[in-house]
């Protein structure tokens, strides 16, 4: 049996992969989708942007301010003044809500044959696997 670590960096690249395939032809990734959806919920100041989406940026991958330029070229972003927050344009909220719609189809693939309990009792474990790691790296 392989240990978590190799299950854990193997899905992600399975899900990485299948958010490229569903985002594919509507020439986004899934750092856009990310910053879509946390804009979803109301404008967001940079350094908030930034912290909600550390976890998901990696050596190599698309910065935020190409996201950013990005999202605000197609015109569904716009950042309220030069310091200000970004929200989303009233074009950005229908691009989210389409995008949404195929994400949500991924996210059900994904979870195929997983029950609820499952699924929350696996997410479960990780968080603590995690707090467990961050607890013992705070005490070093």
């Amino acid at each position: 049996m392989k240990p978590i670590g190799y299950w854990l960096k193997h899905l992600d690249g399975l899900i990485e992969a299948d958010f490229e395939r569903t985002l594919s032809d509507s020439d986004l990734a899934r750092r856009h989708w990310q910053v879509l959806n946390t804009l979803s919920t109301g404008p967001k100041p940079l350094d908030e942007l930034t912290e909600a989406l550390r976890p998901f940026w990696g050596e190599g991958a698309i910065t935020l301010d190409e996201v950013l330029d990005g999202l605000d070229g197609r015109g569904w972003v716009v950042r309220e003044g030069a310091e200000g927050p970004y929200a989303l344009t009233p074009l950005g909220a229908e691009g989210h809500a389409a995008v949404a719609e195929r994400i949500g189809e991924a996210r059900r693939r994904i979870v195929d044959g997983v029950s609820d309990e499952e699924y929350l009792a696996t997410v479960s474990v990780l968080r603590r696997m995690a707090e467990n790691i961050e607890g013992a790296a705070r005490a070093a």
